[in-house]
Order: structure tokens, then C-alpha cells, then sequence
């Protein structure tokens, strides 16, 4: 296995820069999910437990993608100024996404907790990992000329030894991560309906979505059927109004109709409870998924939120 040491630059919240031996390339997203497209238009989506090792990937042609959707917030407010017409459709978009949630996944199916329990240690306490020996290789094979120009600060010295110092800690993780993977194997193996909520609890199952959900708990049923109370907050999260553009080729704000909110809005909560359900069969042995969404409301006689099913 080849493993592709690279620096990596912070860009945003989900956003990172890397640089490597092969060249640039962008990576986007959260845990769970992530996808790296280079400049070589080739696009890897991988699919990963969070707090694990374990990861699926697959590669497409990414020369599309590079021509498509930006790196905007969802429904947020540009920081660039963009022309009328571009800000309509990137508005698009994001109703689009909000209202599509139920075709991704954040957990790959078909896992195989028994191959996760008997996996061997990525490598021996003791000997050096797999990202320190790639380190200790392009140091050796590029000095002075590559970390040279790759760190522009500092002398070859300090940079080596950063290099070094990182991969150090890319191999503690992912030792780390080795050792989890087998605890939460381990849980799941003992088909317990406790230990596969802990397994929930231990994969962080209830952030995946935080950014649309505000709660979640899940209990058992019975022996193969689980039943999750989420709840969510539509009115803070789907806007009132949408862009639209004049005959004059203005920008616009106008106001959805009632039975146009709440067609975004349905297709915005029950991909988010296909997305979930979708998820735990993926995670769990189970039968049935029982969800019961609620949007949190204000009282108003008590003005305190109050959760009421939709």
C-alpha cells in the first residue's frame, strides 16, 4: 500500500488545500464523508466511520464537478458579491441540496464488523508508522530542493522536523483508530441492543446531521426494531422568501407561498428522516427504524420551545 504524504492548508470550515508529491488538490467535506478533486480532474469520494480507521473509496472524473456548484454557505448570505444571475442560481442550488439530502449517505453499507475485529495493527508499538517512513522518504529523496519550496519559511532542518512531527502524529491516530475500530467491533459482535447504542454514541451518530438537527435519541423497541425521537427547527433553518430576477434582470426577493414552503419543507424533513434511517441500517442489525420528527416551537402562552410531531 503506497501512502501519499501531503501538506495540508486550512481553507474554512470543511475546506482544505493539499499539497503533495502528485500536485494540488481540494478536499471538501464533514465527517463521515469527504471528497478530494485535484487538478488533474480526478475526484475521490471517501466514505468513513467517524473516531475509526475504516474508510471505502471510489474515483470519477471530477472535470464537472470543478465547473459546478461553489463553495458558498448553504442558504448563508455570499461574502463575494456575485451578478443577479448567478446568485438566483446558486440560491437554486441550495434549496436543491436541502431538499435532495435523502440521496447521500454518511455510512457505507455492507460492513464487515467480523474483518474490522480481526484486522491486523497497521503496525508494531515500537517500529516507525507507515507515515513516518514515507516521511523519512521524501526528506531523503528531495532534500534540499522539494520542502525547499514546499515550506517557504525556516531552514530544511525545521522543516524536515515538522514534516516528521506530523506524520508522527498521523500515525498515532491512525493506531488509535485501529484500537477503536476493534472495541467497536467488538460491541457490535455482541449483539446487544446497550452496545449498539453505545456503537451510536462512540461514532458521534447524532452530529453527523448537526447542522439540520437540533436533537436525537434512539431506544429499542424491541429486539430488532429501533425507534428515534428527532427534532428539528424548519422555521430558523428553510428561508420565507427566494431570489428571483426581474424582466429587468434585477435581483428580486419574493415571498413563497404557503403551499410552496411547505413543499420545501416536507422534502427537506423526510430526507433527513430517509437520510437517518438510511444510516442505521447501514450501522445496525436491524429490522424496523421507527422515526418520530418534531419541530420545536414557541409557546405562545409560556414563550418557551416546545417540540410538536409533524
Amino acid at each position: 500500500m503506497g501512502f501519499n504524504f501531503r501538506k495540508r492548508i486550512r481553507l474554512g470550515k470543511y475546506a482544505n488545500l493539499n499539497i503533495g508529491k502528485s500536485g494540488l488538490s481540494l478536499s471538501v467535506g464533514r465527517k463521515g464523508m469527504r471528497q478530494s478533486i485535484s487538478t488533474k480532474g480526478v475526484s475521490r469520494t471517501t466514505f468513513s466511520l467517524p473516531g475509526t480507521g475504516l474508510s471505502y473509496s471510489k474515483s470519477l472524473n471530477a472535470k464537472k464537478l470543478l465547473k459546478g456548484r461553489g463553495m458558498g454557505p448553504i442558504l448563508g448570505n455570499r461574502e463575494e458579491e456575485q451578478e443577479p444571475e448567478k446568485e438566483v442560481q446558486a440560491f437554486q442550488e441550495d434549496i436543491k441540496f436541502i431538499t435532495t439530502l435523502h440521496h447521500y449517505e454518511d455510512y457505507p453499507s455492507g460492513i464487515s464488523w467480523e474483518e474490522i475485529k480481526n484486522e491486523e495493527a497497521p503496525f508494531k508499538r515500537g517500529e516507525v508508522g507507515p507515515h513516518t517512513k514515507e516521511a523519512q522518504r521524501i526528506i531523503e529523496e528531495n532534500k534540499p530542493g522539494f520542502l525547499k519550496r514546499l515550506f517557504a519559511s525556516g531552514g530544511f532542518k525545521a522543516s524536515a522536523e515538522k514534516l516528521l512531527h506530523e506524520a508522527k502524529e498521523l500515525d498515532d491516530e491512525l493506531f488509535a483508530a485501529w484500537t477503536n475500530n476493534k472495541v467497536l467491533a467488538e460491541k457490535m459482535l455482541h449483539h446487544d441492543e446497550k452496545a449498539y447504542l453505545a456503537v451510536l454514541e462512540d461514532l458521534g451518530f447524532s452530529k453527523v446531521l448537526e447542522e439540520y438537527i437540533k436533537e436525537v435519541a434512539f431506544s429499542y423497541v424491541d429486539g430488532d426494531s429501533l425507534k428515534g425521537e428527532v427534532s428539528i427547527e424548519v422555521a430558523s433553518f428553510l428561508p420565507e422568501s427566494y431570489k428571483t430576477l426581474t424582466p429587468t434582470g434585477r435581483l428580486s426577493m419574493k415571498k413563497y407561498t404557503k403551499t410552496e414552503y411547505y413543499d420545501i419543507a416536507s422534502m427537506f424533513v423526510s430526507g433527513i428522516a430517509y437520510r437517518l434511517g438510511k444510516n442505521l441500517f447501514h450501522l445496525l442489525p436491524v429490522a424496523d427504524v421507527l422515526l418520530n420528527v418534531y419541530q420545536r416551537e414557541v409557546n405562545t402562552h409560556s414563550g418557551v420551545l416546545e417540540p410538536k410531531r409533524i
